[in-house]
C-alpha cells in the first residue's frame, strides 16, 4: 500500500502537520473524520464534516466517493463503522437542532447496504456517543441513558447493550437485545469485542467536561459477557485515556490518551495499551512535536498494518476532525519508539522530553 495519496483527492492546507509528516506518519486527506476500515482492508469508511454525508476511500486508487450525498433526506451523520457482512452501520440525528441535542440526545443508529444503493434505514434506537461492532457476527454494542429512553431512569443513568443485527423480510432490524452493564453517574461508551464475542472494551468517562472540568478524566474497562465482571485496563487522575480501536490480535488497543498534558491538554497522542490490566503503553503517533494538533479516532486495518486517524486542533470539539491520516505500524513496531513502552506508574512525576520522547524529573 502507497503511503502517497492521488493529488486530484487533497485540499491545499499550510499548516496541515502531515504536509511534514512524522517519520512513518502521512497524510491521507486533509479533510474528513472519524476514519474505519472495510473488512477487507481495501478501502476506509469516514465522515466527510461534521454532521454530513458518509465517504469512503479506496486504498489502491486513492479515489474519494460521496456514498450517502444521493441517496435519501438525511445527510447529518457523526460515524459510520463495517459491519462483518459489509453493510454499514451509521449513528447521527435525522436532522441537526443544536450541538448538544443532536449529538446527546437524539442521535441515533442507521444501517446502509454494503452496495450503498439505497437510502439509510434507521433501525428505531438512539444511543451515547459511538458503538463497537463484532468482527465475527452481525452483533453491536452501545450505551443508552435516561435521554434515549425515560425508562432507564435519569440523563445520568446508563445501560449497556449487545444487541443482534437481524434480516428478515423487513430487511435488516435489531433483533435480540441484552443489557450487560448499569451504571449511575459514569459515562460508559463500547468500542469493541474481543474473545470471541466474550467482552467488550469499553471506555467510561468521569465527571465529562461539562460537568467539572477539574475532575474530568476517561478510563478503560472490559466487561466479561459470560460472568458480568468487569475488569479495569488503564486509569489514571485528571487524564483522558479513551480506547479507540482494538488491534486483530485482541491483546491491544489504541488509546487516545492526554497524558502528556492533562485532562483538556493541548497534546493528545495516539498510543498502544495492552489489554492485561499492566496499564503499559506505548506511543505510536507524534503530535506532541506538532502543537496544537492531535492526533485521535483511530482505527486499525484488519492486517494489522496500518493505523487510520484523525486529526483536530486543542479546543475542537470532541470527534470534530480537520483531516486524515495513517501510520505505518510494520514500520513503526520495528523502531525503536516501538520499545519505549511506560505504565501510569513509571510516568508519574516525569515529563516528556520533547527531543527523545524520553522523561525527565
Amino acid at each position: 500500500m502507497s503511503c502517497e495519496p492521488i493529488k486530484k483527492n487533497i485540499i491545499a492546507q499550510e499548516e496541515f502537520p502531515l504536509n511534514d509528516p512524522p517519520e512513518f506518519h502521512c497524510k491521507l486527506l486533509p479533510y474528513g473524520e472519524r476514519p474505519y476500515w472495510s473488512p477487507d482492508g481495501k478501502r476506509i469508511a469516514f465522515i466527510e464534516s461534521n454532521y454530513g454525508d458518509v465517504c469512503e476511500i479506496n486504498m489502491e486508487t486513492r479515489e474519494v466517493s460521496n456514498l450517502t450525498e444521493k441517496l435519501g433526506e438525511h445527510h447529518s451523520f457523526l460515524r459510520v463503522l463495517f459491519l462483518p457482512n459489509g453493510d454499514y452501520i451509521l449513528i447521527g440525528p435525522r436532522e441537526f437542532k443544536d450541538r448538544y441535542t443532536s449529538r446527546r440526545v437524539e442521535s441515533e443508529l442507521w444501517i446502509m447496504d454494503k452496495d450503498a444503493k439505497y437510502p439509510p434505514k434507521p433501525l428505531g434506537r438512539r444511543i451515547f456517543e459511538g458503538c463497537g461492532v463484532s468482527r465475527i457476527a452481525n452483533r453491536i454494542t452501545y450505551s443508552m441513558n435516561g435521554n434515549h429512553d425515560p425508562s432507564i431512569g435519569t440523563p445520568e443513568d446508563f445501560e449497556v447493550h449487545v444487541t443482534e443485527i437481524v434480516y428478515g423480510e423487513n430487511g435488516p432490524e435489531l433483533g435480540k437485545d441484552e443489557v450487560v452493564y448499569r451504571t449511575h453517574g459514569y459515562d460508559p461508551e463500547p468500542q469493541d469485542f474481543r474473545h470471541d464475542d466474550t467482552e467488550i472494551i469499553m471506555a467510561e468517562y468521569y465527571n465529562p467536561p461539562e460537568v467539572d472540568k477539574a475532575d474530568y478524566f476517561c478510563t478503560v474497562k472490559g466487561v466479561n459477557l459470560l460472568t458480568g465482571e468487569v475488569k479495569l485496563y488503564i486509569s489514571e487522575p485528571h487524564i483522558h485515556n479513551e480506547c479507540e480501536g482494538i488491534f486483530p490480535d485482541e491483546e491491544y488497543t489504541c488509546l487516545e490518551s492526554s497524558c502528556d498534558g492533562g485532562p483538556l491538554s493541548h497534546t493528545i497522542d495516539l498510543w498502544k495499551l495492552k489489554l492485561d490490566g499492566s496499564m503499559e503503553r506505548t506511543r505510536m503517533t507524534r503530535m506532541l512535536w506538532k502543537k496544537p494538533w492531535r492526533a485521535t479516532n483511530s482505527n486499525v486495518s484488519p492486517d494489522g498494518k496500518w493505523l487510520a486517524f484523525m486529526l483536530n486542533v486543542c479546543g475542537s470539539e470532541a470527534g470534530y476532525g480537520m483531516g486524515l491520516g495513517l501510520l505505518d505500524l510494520e514500520a513503526w513496531g520495528k523502531s525503536e519508539y516501538a520499545k519505549m513502552t511506560e505504565t501510569v506508574h513509571s510516568r508519574a512525576g516525569r515529563k516528556t522530553d520533547l527531543k527523545t520522547g524520553g522523561y525527565y524529573e
